[in-house]
């Protein structure tokens, strides 16, 4: 299910809409990020991830419930390991 949502994501930008996506609420250095009330940080950088961009989970837990997680970046249309914390 996972590689299928990932190349629906790379491919099909479109049928996006039927994915749920979660807003940045903060973000600090290209490292730390607020989604969805709970704090993510990147297991590199995540350059160039603002305030205000959409992401969508490839894996891990909006919620925080997870260890690591995957995000992909609606409006830079790339993705970026995190951290949950």
């Amino acid at each position: 299910m996972r590689k299928f949502l990932w190349l629906l994501l790379l491919l099909a930008p479109i049928a996006v809409s039927a994915v749920t996506s979660y807003e940045i609420e903060a973000a600090g250095n290209d490292e730390k990020f607020i989604i969805n009330g709970e704090v993510f940080e990147a297991q590199t950088y995540c350059l160039g991830w603002d305030e205000g961009d959409r992401v969508v989970f490839l894996e891990g837990s909006p919620y925080g419930a997870c260890a690591s997680a995957k995000l992909y970046n609606l409006n830079r249309k790339e993705t970026c390991d995190v951290w949950c914390e």
